[in-house]
């Protein structure tokens, strides 16, 4: 594991097989500023390789439709090949409804055990 990296949203590491993993911190409500500085981050701890990535929301608050945007983008965009949305009951899983209502440009799946998110994320990096 790569040492953990801190963003306006919570911590952002690299698993040692190659897995994107950010996890947010309890309540937040995610800008459009937010998002561009976690777009940075990642592009950052991955040097812009694509990587499959796990995104831990299950706390999240509340992400604005720019926000949403931003995190859509492709995967050369993103440095995100393919992203597996963690989400708990409630606020977590409206947000990932929303976003993926708005067609993102990347494989994204959306669980509820770290342990599946884990394993499909792992599934999508390239050999």
């Amino acid at each position: 594991m790569t040492d953990k990296l801190r963003t306006p949203l919570g911590e952002m590491w690299l698993t040692d097989d190659g897995v994107l993993v950010h996890r947010i911190d309890d309540g937040l409500n995610i800008s459009e500023a937010d998002a561009t500085a976690v777009v940075a981050a990642v592009l950052k701890l991955t040097a812009g390789r694509p990587v499959p990535a796990v995104v831990d929301m299950r706390s999240v608050g509340y992400a604005d439709r720019a926000a949403r945007e931003m995190f859509g983008a492709s995967s050369e965009e993103s440095s995100e090949s393919a992203t597996a949305l963690l989400v708990g009951s409630g606020t977590s899983q409206t947000m990932a409804k929303a976003f993926l209502a708005m067609g993102p440009k990347r494989p994204i799946e959306v669980f509820t055990s770290e342990a599946e998110a884990m394993d499909w994320a792992r599934s999508k990096i390239d050999g």
